[in-house]
């Protein structure tokens, strides 16, 4: 009969071989990968350590485990997992730095599950095995784990979106009270997804009056003029929608700054217009301040009148409104070469919103 030192530790065991299955599942090529609930997964799922896969290390590591396991070797299976928990912390560190990976954390849970089953009953698993020296390993690994479980949270709370929102091809992050915005999106607020962000107190009501026209299907361009329209009541919403609102903005806000950026607006655009463009539905939107305000937000709208004495721009490409055409503004390449020429308010802009 073995003793207990020798004796098969099947919990253990069961958590490598569940380790194993799963490394196994991330690790093998398919024609569609599994899907993953976090921006990491993308950015670990592919990374090599001396040219080999994490994936395969970590399936290699449970399988010898499960190995020590089987043969009742408990001691080398403990140095082991306390080997494995170290690494893990060091990979936990990287991830927080970059970005969270939800099958990363999944099997961080399963080594530290390893870990715990191989601990002697009697030991307290917050020390060493000699019962003197504190370690520091399990406490600093469950601080790593912990921060990179809120992030990973965090990420599925999605932005505060108005527009198309079926497609982030094309995103704006603007205040209504900002005139460069209100030109961007003008231009381009019926192919982008927008994301306000509360630059002063009154663009909170600017938001609300926003957010009710879009949902009426009244077109971006004639939305963005009537939100900031003071003498349109903004539509009530109760205080709990009001403090969620706020604190979505603040979101809002915090996602732009943590990218670097403080004035507004924020253009961003995935791709660029290649030969199908051409081929699409040319659109043109009146110029800003063509538009008149209704007198009821509440009331259906119609739509302007297009301005048939000017026609839209026959080149390839986007359709430009004629305030905007080549031939009377500087190119895009030329803008971006000269950033003074670029307009934006806000942030530590000495131009703020309007």
């Amino acid at each position: 009969m073995r003793s207990q030192a020798n004796s098969t530790p099947w919990a253990t065991l069961f958590f490598a071989l569940l380790g194993l299955i799963w490394c196994g599942y991330i690790a093998f090529p398919t024609a569609n990968p599994a899907p993953c609930a976090t921006s990491g997964c993308a950015l670990f799922r592919d990374y090599k350590l001396a040219g080999v896969s994490l994936w395969w290390i970590g399936g290699a590591y449970f399988f010898l485990l499960a190995i020590l396991c089987i043969r009742g070797n408990r001691h080398a299976a403990r140095i082991l997992a306390m080997l494995a928990l170290f690494a893990d912390a060091l990979l936990l560190l990287l991830m927080f730095f970059t970005a969270p990976c939800f099958d990363c954390l999944v099997v961080a849970a399963i080594i530290a599950l390893c870990y715990f089953s191989l601990q002697k009953p009697a030991s307290d698993v917050w020390f060493t095995d000699g019962g003197v020296r504190p370690s520091l390993l399990l406490p600093v690994w469950f601080g790593l784990f912990l921060g990179n479980a809120v992030l990973a949270a965090n990420e599925q709370i999605p932005l505060h979106a108005l527009g198309n929102t079926r497609s982030s091809e094309i995103r704006i992050y603007f205040s209504p009270s900002c005139k460069a915005c209100r030109e961007a999106i003008s231009s381009l607020g019926n192919a982008a997804t927008l994301y306000p962000v509360m630059e002063n107190e009154q663009d909170f009501d600017s938001i609300i009056r926003l957010s009710a026209l879009l949902k009426a299907n009244v077109p971006v361009h004639e939305a963005i003029l009537h939100s900031i329209n003071e003498n349109e009541p903004a539509p009530v919403l109760a205080f709990h929608e009001r403090t969620i609102l706020r604190l979505q903005l603040l979101r809002n806000k915090a996602h732009l700054l943590r990218q670097g950026f403080r004035a507004l607006p924020l253009v961003q655009i995935n791709g660029w217009p290649g030969e199908k463009v051409s081929s699409l539905e040319k659109t043109t939107a009146p110029p800003p301040d063509a538009i008149s305000a209704p007198a009821s937000p509440a009331l259906p709208r119609e739509q302007v009148p297009p301005d048939t004495s000017t026609a839209p721009h026959e080149g390839k490409g986007f359709a430009m409104p004629d305030h905007l055409q080549p031939a009377d503004n500087p190119s895009l390449p030329e803008l971006l070469g000269d950033p003074d020429a670029l307009e934006q308010c806000g942030g530590n802009r000495t131009k703020p919103c309007d």
